[in-house]
């Protein structure tokens, strides 16, 4: 019986790996690995960028296969904002919203996930960070980013197309997975026990322009104050790329930690991120995780949803 036992393991542990892709274990791939995987069948590939009639992103030119799928699908307003007149955005999707995403962009429980956006600018690494990290509350972990984005695969020679790509997923949730997660109850606990680190994404700013000081010539509508979290301190996401021939790739781990600790961070200790919606804060807390392995949270609708509620301390 016990060597039947180690048999039907051996079996499904090969039939397991004839039915999935493995990504790496940081969830980050390169221009290279995807070449390489760009046509196996349990692979999707997901272009979160823009595709509208004023940016026609997608329409323009894409990494052939890939699936237009916008980040605002993997996002939503919530509660309501008196400056915008409308819900704050910035929330992940409500899980029905996700699974609708899901069914349209091909994602089902068995096949890998890589989203990708643009690489031209230094903090468009976020968008597909973001995604992911919706897609991994909602269980879905077997999911990466492209690093470089589109740009750095064009650049490596990989194959592109103008031709649209659809497929339909059939994720189902099936669990939950808040380890990259922070809420606003999360936030309470931590200022109140100190029992985290705080980092601002929207990095010092410069006189005039600094949502950490409180010093905005035009304050952000999305939040009801300016000001930092009790004892944050503030790193810009885009200071985790670096560029190359005009495309952005993710720093190294070494120059990353000692980016994070210049700025007084202890990588060894937990740090939740934020910056006005949780968007930039999506990419420092996604690389921090994954790539230099800290415990790291994304507070989910950052200072919009903080001052948007009474009652709760700010610094400047």
């Amino acid at each position: 019986m016990k060597k039947l036992a180690i048999v039907t393991s051996a079996a499904v542990a090969l039939s397991a790996s004839l039915f999935a892709l493995d990504l790496p274990a940081n969830h980050i791939v390169d221009a290279e690995w995807l070449k390489k995987h760009q046509n196996d069948k349990d692979l999707v590939i997901i272009d979160v960028r823009k595709n509208n009639e004023k940016h026609p992103n997608y329409n323009k030119g894409h990494i052939k296969g890939a699936v237009s799928c916008p980040l605002g699908n993997f996002r939503e307003g919530r509660y309501y904002n008196t400056n915008l007149q409308k819900p704050i955005p910035g929330y992940f999707a409500a899980p029905n919203k996700y699974v609708a995403t899901a069914k349209k962009c091909g994602i089902t429980n068995d096949n890998a996930v890589v989203f990708y956006a643009g690489g031209n600018k230094a903090k468009l690494y976020r968008d597909g960070a973001l995604a992911a990290l919706v897609s991994m509350y909602y269980g879905k972990n077997n999911v990466a980013i492209l690093d470089g984005g589109y740009e750095g695969f064009v650049k490596a020679g990989g194959e592109t197309s103008t031709e649209a790509t659809t497929k339909e997923g059939n994720y189902e949730i099936k669990k939950f997975d808040r380890g990259a997660y922070a809420s606003l109850e999360d936030v309470d606990e931590a200022v109140t026990l100190k029992s985290a680190q705080f980092l601002d994404a929207t990095g010092l700013g410069k006189p005039g322009h600094s949502h950490y000081h409180a010093d905005m010539k035009k304050p952000d509508p999305r939040r009801m104050a300016e000001g930092h979290l009790p004892g944050a301190k503030a790193l810009h996401a885009k200071a985790y790329t670096v560029e190359k021939d005009g495309v952005y790739y993710l720093d190294t781990k070494e120059n990353l930690t000692k980016k994070l600790k210049d700025a007084g961070i202890d990588t060894s200790k937990p740090v939740i991120n934020y910056c006005n919606t949780g968007h930039l804060a999506a990419g420092s807390a996604f690389v921090q995780k994954f790539l230099l392995g800290m415990d790291a949270k994304l507070y989910d609708g950052s200072m919009a949803d903080y001052t948007a509620t009474p009652n709760r301390p700010l610094e400047k």
